[in-house]
């Protein structure tokens, strides 16, 4: 069975060891020092042996000892020279992270699927992504760049999805935190200026007072109005023009909770700022919502 590098797969987790006649035809032939992944077949080869059937079960220092282990270069003279050249950069850069990094293998070592691709994929994006955080006062033994540009390449098409990953959770945050920032206005100084005089009318008005919590205002209206006066509220100041930006009801009622606390359900909340809820407001002066407009209207003349 191959991964999506064409090296084989371990089925380290069995009742047996890696065929020793195996394991050495592939030590002499260098084919475990083909690149990253297949150093790391090593490295598991030699771990599960020790775990699975040592006499005591001793892996505490099997880092160590593997770090040691790649320090001395291989100098079989049947490997053609650039082929022993090119195994030795490689064990030269796993000890590095041995060196500099043990937690990266402790992490692998740790995982109950130490063995799977995917803990395997894990460890070469965990290297990938420390290699740009080091600082001129790491002992340099190889070159970072030329490593992360080989790493790059080799498994391009893992580390892709890797990043592709994280920019798409990056992505998820929220486009905007504060309320202020759905305003109208030329700039951000703008924004927060006519939110700051919108505070001050609300704080006059009594609607609002300050809490114990720094930039967090205390909504005084704990009744069965309040709910509708702060969607008469968002209502009015939509339709005078100072709503930016139309969002779903959810990211309304969460950008309220970024400057607002109140005695009101989540699910009732939420519920006030729906398109059709909103829409309720646009009634004749004789229905009992209009007075909220008018209410707000008043208040909002100023801002």
């Amino acid at each position: 069975m191959c991964n999506e590098n064409g090296e084989k797969e371990m089925n380290l987790h069995s009742n047996s060891q890696y065929p020793l006649f195996k394991y050495l035809s592939e030590e002499f032939a260098g084919s475990f020092y083909q690149n990253e992944l297949t150093c790391l077949n090593r490295m598991l080869i030699l771990y599960h042996n020790r775990l699975s059937f040592s006499i005591d079960d001793d892996t505490s220092g099997f880092l160590d000892e593997f770090a040691q282990y790649l320090e001395k270069p291989v100098t079989y003279w049947w490997i053609p020279a650039p082929k022993r050249v090119h195994i030795n950069a490689l064990r030269t850069r796993i000890a590095f992270v041995l060196k500099n990094n043990p937690q990266i293998f402790r992490n692998l070592l740790s995982r109950p699927d130490y063995s799977s691709s995917e803990a395997k994929q894990q460890t070469i994006k965990d290297i990938h992504q420390w290699l740009p955080t080091l600082n001129e006062e790491t002992d340099m033994t190889i070159d970072v760049k030329d490593w992360q540009r080989d790493l790059s390449a080799r498994f391009s098409q893992f580390l892709h999805e890797a990043k592709q990953a994280k920019e798409k959770k990056i992505s998820r945050k929220p486009a905007f935190e504060h309320f202020y920032q759905i305003l109208k206005g030329k700039d951000q100084a703008e924004k927060q200026g006519k939110f700051g005089r919108l505070v001050d009318i609300l704080l006059r008005e009594q609607w609002i007072t300050g809490s114990e919590k720094p930039e967090i205002y205390q909504f005084r209206n704990s009744g069965t109005g309040g709910r509708l006066q702060l969607a008469a509220l968002y209502y009015t100041l939509n339709k005078q023009g100072h709503i930016d930006r139309q969002l779903p009801a959810p990211q309304v009622a969460g950008l309220f909770n970024s400057w607002l606390s109140y005695d009101i359900s989540r699910e009732s909340f939420v519920k006030a700022f729906q398109t059709e809820q909103l829409d309720t407001f646009n009634c004749s002066p004789n229905r009992p919502r209009h007075k909220y407009v008018t209410e707000c209207r008043l208040l909002l003349r100023d801002l």
